[in-house]
């Protein structure tokens, strides 16, 4: 039986040398008789995480957004984890883990491990991010035409990531839509993240959408039979908390080129955030002014 795979959607592989992991690279390009109309100028690139789970929402995003008029012709990336065939759901979980995660975090680790049953290890997000700004940022410029123009979009650990590269990196991307950051990991790391860079710039010059959903504790019932370790996890966070904190400490900071906009989406859970994120996040930072 053939897997469907999305339309118009290129799959490629790039192996990292800096993270020793081969990654499917998938690419959404617009219709070349659209991109004409614009001048075949070169085109921001958005680069999306986690696209084992959310590349079609990626996808129909940003289509749907740039036939409304609402974001310009961009080039889609996404980073998926090359699982097989049958791809294991736990063990994408584990090299997420990997990836998005700035420390270790023995507590969380275990807890992760009863949750997927897979060897767990934090602390990875500093050669995920030299991945994404060196290795897979080459590829894409040799192969595509596009510009500097970036928008990194994560959500749950992604959006830790996210937090970790603006507190590292701030110039990485362009543009950041932050959903839901994982700050329960070594909490309250993120918020030391953030001290220190205060302490040390007086600017932050980045367009940011960080967003979390009001009801991130619900859990659906069949979960609970099925994995009942990831209900204790998400039923105790305080992701919309952390998220409002962390808000309001960058307000607070009136870095003059920060243009940032967060909030809490009412109805939304954890688990159905990322379609409102993704719309509501590129729609914003694609048009501030």
């Amino acid at each position: 039986m053939k897997k469907l795979e999305l339309s118009d959607v290129e799959v490629y592989e790039l192996k990292s040398e800096i993270i020793n992991e081969t990654f499917e690279i998938l690419v959404k390009q617009p219709d070349p008789a659209i991109v004409s109309l614009f001048g075949d100028k070169p085109l921001p690139v958005v680069y999306g995480t986690d696209a084992n789970l959310s590349a079609g929402s990626y996808v129909n995003t940003i289509d749907g957004l740039f036939l409304g008029g609402e974001i310009p012709p961009v080039i889609f990336i996404g980073i998926r984890y090359k699982l097989g065939d049958e791809p294991d759901f736990m063990q994408f979980v584990a090299n997420r883990t990997r990836e998005f995660t700035p420390t270790e975090d023995a507590e969380m680790q275990q807890i992760m491990e009863q949750m997927t049953l897979r060897k767990v290890k934090g602390g990875g997000a500093e050669d995920f991010l030299k991945f994404l700004t060196t290795e897979l940022r080459d590829w894409v410029s040799e192969r595509f035409n596009v510009s500097d123009d970036t928008t990194y979009i994560g959500d749950s650990m992604g959006g830790l990531f996210g937090l970790y590269t603006l507190f590292h990196q701030p110039k990485a991307f362009k543009r950041y839509v932050i959903g839901s950051p994982w700050q329960e990991w070594d909490h309250p790391k993120t918020f030391e993240y953030e001290e220190n860079y205060a302490e040390n710039h007086e600017d932050m010059e980045a367009i940011v959408y960080m967003a979390s959903g009001a009801e991130e504790h619900i859990i659906g019932p069949y979960l609970g039979k099925i994995n009942p370790v990831m209900v204790e996890i998400f039923s105790e966070a305080k992701t919309a908390e952390y998220t409002l904190q962390m808000i309001d400490k960058l307000k607070g900071r009136n870095y003059p080129n920060l243009k940032l906009k967060g909030l809490i989406l009412e109805e939304e859970t954890h688990f159905t955030i990322t379609g409102a994120l993704f719309a509501r996040g590129l729609r914003h930072v694609f048009n501030v002014k």
